[in-house]
């Protein structure tokens, strides 16, 4: 009994060593870190035009990407997703990718007729809605934190600083999303850039809706003069209105989104714990030489639910 509890507290004393190790490096780290991506390229090399290349580059914004004639849609989508490309990385992500795939497919349908099918069409799905939800996260982070940045940017403005300098700082003081994309806009500032051809490129590389809000009421102040830090603290306070709304709308719908998910997923859930429990239960499906047509019209409806119940709980605002 005394070995054992001797065991204990050496087990408790490296646990808590370990801890408190883990927690100083961590607490360092969070210090000597950049606020964001570009600050940290910055830190390292301080060619800021060879670090506004790098960036674009990683993007794969560079070139004149928006007059793609057939990959212009995926395209944007992809840069707006704001993952850094790394033809290695996605290679090999796709290659593992697809071996998972395969194997479940080979596990949900019984012969290759039906899998090949299905396979083709998760490896060019799956890719297309991983981009998509990180483009969404993504959106929803520099939305939620854009009335902070026209904050920061009005508080400059208010102090005597130019527009350009108010945007510089909001670069310097703010994190992802916003650090790096204000970041690229002072670089096009910097370089000649007009900054209605910034803005509009803002928008392109982050595709927030509110930033035509902004765009408009800077080439307006820009045209007609007016109090630029009065209309940034009014532009502030109707992004923050328009999100808590957005938020209340979120939280009445939860049930129902909830609900859509659920019984889009319910289905395959079924089939697998039948498969599972007994593997010869579909077997008359599939040797009736109609299991190709049951998928296909099946799967083809339940794309129809849920497109249907996707805009029972989406809205527009």
């Amino acid at each position: 009994m005394t070995l054992l509890l001797l065991y204990g507290a050496v087990f408790v004393a490296a646990l808590v060593s370990a801890e408190a190790l883990l927690r100083g490096y961590f607490r360092t780290s969070e210090r000597t870190r950049a606020v964001n991506h570009r600050l940290s390229l910055l830190a390292g090399n301080e060619n800021r035009r060879e670090v506004y290349r790098e960036m674009l580059k990683e993007r794969g914004v560079d070139g004149e990407w928006r007059s793609l004639p057939l990959m212009q849609r995926l395209r944007q989508y992809y840069v707006q997703s704001g993952i850094n490309f790394d033809g290695k990385r996605i290679a090999l992500y796709g290659v593992a990718g697809a071996l998972a795939i395969w194997l479940v497919v080979q596990y949900f349908a019984p012969t290759n007729l039906i899998r090949i099918p299905i396979f083709l069409a998760a490896c060019l799905a799956i890719p297309v809605l991983v981009v998509w939800r990180v483009r969404a996260k993504r959106v929803q982070k520099f939305a939620e934190k854009l009335p902070e940045a026209l904050d920061v940017a009005t508080r400059s403005l208010a102090a005597g600083h130019p527009l350009p300098a108010a945007i510089a700082l909001v670069a310097r003081e703010m994190p992802d999303p916003i650090g790096t994309e204000f970041g690229l806009l002072t670089d096009e500032l910097t370089y000649g850039v007009t900054l209605d051809d910034a803005l509009m490129n803002l928008n392109h590389r982050v595709g927030v809706e509110d930033l035509n809000l902004l765009a408009i009421s800077l080439s307006v102040q820009a045209g007609t003069g007016g109090n630029l830090v009065e209309i940034l603290q009014n532009l502030s306070k109707t992004l923050r209105d328009r999100f808590m709304l957005k938020a209340k709308v979120k939280s009445i719908s939860a049930e129902g989104r909830i609900t859509a998910i659920f019984m889009s997923i319910y289905p395959f859930l079924l089939y697998g714990l039948i498969r599972a429990l007994s593997p010869d239960y579909f077997d008359p499906v599939w040797n009736s030489g109609y299991g190709t047509i049951i998928v296909t019209s099946l799967l083809v409806v339940m794309a129809i639910g849920n497109v249907i119940l996707y805009k029972m709980v989406n809205f527009e605002y």
